[in-house]
């Protein structure tokens, strides 16, 4: 498949070559749903995926599948790049298979429960007797260890668990998964911190010829995607004064701001003609350049003279002038503005929207699926040289027959 090409600082176009950053990689995954999103990252960056399936494969191939699909866009997304291989690993031909393939192999990917292999007899201690050098990923709801281990799990439970993901009301006042629809914070950080320790276990494997076993949780990288604003609170204590400037009557009686932006002036949504922006000019040069481009330079006076950051917390009279401002003119124009003069002004879009950001067509990167059409976006890495565009996610069972007759001659029982 041609490779993308890229042109830096408006030069000539760089032909990448044909190494791509994870060539001669090569990760086995065991995975449904959401966890095989790791391996889909794997194969972008060039591994060598191979996805091994049952009989009836990874159910995410008809969630949300809309009629006259071949597979749904969860499919697309997260097993883009790799190869099927369907495999009984209940039989014992099935597992001489897995083996073989696990000792040619540097990544093993557990994306189901956690034990799954292990009640197969293929855990991480077997898998080592014929791969020392294997690194074992597992990727799961609420990891290997704990209370809530064995506890069935979708994507929304990890941020529920985390505090991510506050319960919404409908209209009769009952509680319900909110609107718009959550972000699943756990179901992406999950993937790209494993992604990251694995690759760090394959460079120590390298290195010293010795496995690594990797434990990672979904409910655990949301509950770390929070701990910013959170781990002052959580352990009671106050935020150092060095670092950001709280006043005495802006700490709550647990030493922590409750809300960190909610009564703010100057970290605030505020509407436009058309929509919303989020303003974001919590520093003195920031507002200064704020008040300078509205002409509003009088403003500035507001702004704490001791301070180089500062919120306004709970100043409704500077957030009316404020709301009456960015009321005037469109989103567009704000960020217009904020590029032309350097202050923190941010577009807040929906799907829709997004779509048409000229940020996001400009830096977005497609993949197309078995019919051609681009429908998934690939990771969002951007590098010189280019990623190559992989292929679609495989059909079940398509590369079964590649994979297994390119295994070591030998006897097998069917």
């Amino acid at each position: 498949m041609t490779e993308e090409r890229i042109v830096i600082d408006g030069g000539g176009a760089i032909e990448p070559p044909p190494r791509t950053l994870l060539g001669g990689v090569r990760v086995i995954e065991v995975a449904i749903l959401a966890p095989s999103a790791l391996g889909g990252y794997l194969a972008e960056l060039g591994a060598e995926v191979i996805k091994v399936e049952s009989g009836a494969g990874d159910y995410v191939r008809s969630v949300m599948r809309r009629p006259n699909q071949d597979a749904s866009d969860m499919h697309q997304l997260w097993n883009r790049g790799k190869k099927s291989v369907v495999l009984d690993l209940d039989e014992q031909s099935g597992k001489r298979d897995f083996l073989d393939l696990v000792a040619s192999a540097d990544v093993v990917i557990e994306g189901r429960r956690p034990g799954y292999l292990d009640l197969k007899g293929l855990g991480y201690q077997r898998l080592r007797e014929v791969n020392p050098s294997i690194v074992f990923v597992c990727l799961s709801g609420f990891g290997n260890t704990g209370p809530y281990r064995a506890l069935p799990s979708h994507g929304p439970a990890f941020d529920a668990y985390a505090g991510v993901n506050p319960p919404g009301v409908d209209d009769e006042g009952r509680p319900r998964i909110p609107r718009p629809a959550h972000v699943g914070v756990g179901v992406y950080t999950g993937a790209l911190h494993a992604g990251i320790a694995a690759l760090a276990a394959v460079l120590h494997a390298r290195e010293t010829g010795s496995g690594t076993y990797l434990d990672v949780a979904q409910a655990d990288t949301a509950a770390y995607a929070r701990a910013t604003t959170d781990l002052a609170k959580l352990r009671g204590r106050a935020l150092s004064s060095e670092v950001v400037a709280f006043r005495d009557d802006e700490l709550s009686a647990t030493g922590a701001v409750d809300d960190l932006f909610g009564e703010s002036c100057l970290v605030q949504y505020y509407r436009t003609t058309d929509g919303h922006i989020l303003f974001q000019a919590m520093e003195r040069r920031l507002f200064e350049r704020f008040t300078v481009a509205v002409q509003r330079p009088e403003l500035i006076k507001e702004f704490p003279p001791d301070r180089e950051v500062d919120w306004l917390y709970g100043r409704d009279d500077i957030r009316a002038e404020l709301s009456t401002i960015f009321a005037r003119e469109s989103s567009a124009y704000w960020v217009d503005l904020a590029r032309e003069h350097g202050f923190p002004c941010t577009p807040v879009n929906d799907a829709a929207r997004l779509l048409d950001d000229e940020h996001f067509v400009a830096r977005a990167r497609w993949l197309p699926d078995h019919h051609g059409a681009p429908t998934v976006p690939g990771v969002p890495i951007h590098s010189v040289p280019g990623l190559p565009l992989v292929p679609p996610a495989p059909y079940l069972g398509e590369h079964t027959e590649e994979i297994l007759n390119a295994l070591p001659a030998r006897e097998r029982s069917r």
